[in-house]
């Protein structure tokens, strides 16, 4: 077995190699690299069992640690380090700043606009064909950013992860974090608007325009709420969470700061959903998103947010619309 030994020595990592006939095993432990042997004598000179050495930064990423361990709740962003380059950002968020850019065509004029409006009487075949639609739109949109970002695997552990343990960890649980942000960001959006325009349902909406287009679906069968649920509340919650905090918001992280990260992620956010009169929640929410994730570094707790809040506001208007009310007056 080949054993190298590290001996700190004025400040400089000093590596000895020694051939040992025993079995043994090197181990990383916080920036420690650590060598056991399972034989003390096969160790030369005055190294025994244990021979470790601590990085330069070891003492400062210690008491980080430390600070993490007596302080979980305390939010500490760290950046991404994605192994891709701004080339692979532009090229995948081509589509959407275009789609800004050019009065949003693809999302907020097209033919399903007009679909959905011009047949309220066969509601259920055109809510199957709005959810085939979005299914479509979901599956190409995430193929291609796999297409770009495939060659760079494997990717670090905290990029694109969707780890399902802990859900409830003080720390990084994606249920905790995901619900806390989710009542974070309803209350400030509650508020904001208070002082703005008065409170009222129509407030809470964070896709109004889109909700305004498939109204005439929204409570008219089973078929189109369960078209609705499965969109609003599955569809699109993975794709753009996906997209703009696991993708965008990382990428960015690489040459800014992640305060500026987030904020500029939920900018793009914000004006890719087109919707000029919910632009404050709108962005409100994403900035709730993006902490969240780059809080808990899981993908799970922002899709667990947006998936609740386009429920909730679904179901509201499904509730609204079997009560008789008119949601086009909380829509509009």
């Amino acid at each position: 077995m080949s054993v190298v030994i590290l001996q700190p020595s004025n400040k400089t990592l000093v590596f000895s190699q020694y051939l040992l006939p025993t079995t043994g095993f090197i181990s990383s432990r916080e920036h420690n690299w650590v060598v056991k042997l399972s034989n003390k004598s096969s160790l030369p000179g005055s190294y025994n069992r244990l021979c470790s050495s601590k990085s330069p930064n070891s003492s400062t990423e210690s008491s980080s640690q430390e600070d993490s361990k007596r302080f979980p709740w305390k939010v500490h962003l760290e950046e991404w380090n994605v192994p891709w380059d701004w080339k692979i950002v532009l090229y995948v968020m081509a589509p959407y700043l275009m789609s800004i850019l050019f009065t949003g065509i693809v999302e907020s004029k097209g033919n399903s606009q007009n679909a959905i409006q011009t047949s309220i009487h066969n509601t259920d075949e055109e809510a199957l064909k709005f959810l085939v639609d979005q299914l479509l739109k979901t599956v190409v949109k995430l193929s291609v950013l796999f297409v770009f970002v495939n060659p760079y695997q494997p990717f670090p552990e905290d990029v694109f992860s969707y780890r399902w343990n802990q859900p409830f960890n003080l720390k990084n649980g994606w249920v905790l974090w995901g619900f806390g942000g989710l009542i974070a960001a309803s209350s400030c959006v509650f508020l904001i608007k208070g002082f703005t325009s008065g409170l009222n349902v129509s407030q809470v909406q964070n896709e109004a325009e889109a909700l305004l287009r498939l109204s005439p679906l929204i409570g008219a069968s089973k078929i189109s709420n369960v078209s609705l649920l499965a969109v609003l509340g599955i569809l699109t919650p993975i794709c753009e969470e996906t997209i703009y905090r696991g993708f965008l918001l990382t990428s960015l992280s690489k040459w800014l700061p992640v305060n500026v990260s987030v904020f500029l992620s939920s900018a793009v956010f914000t004006l890719a959903h087109q919707s000029p009169g919910k632009s404050t929640e709108i962005f409100i929410f994403g900035l709730a998103l993006g902490f969240v994730y780059a809080r808990t570094r899981n993908l799970l707790a922002p899709i667990t947010m947006h998936a609740c809040w386009n429920l909730a506001v679904v179901l509201t208007l499904i509730y609204f619309k079997a009560q008789g009310e008119d949601i086009l007056n909380y829509v509009s």
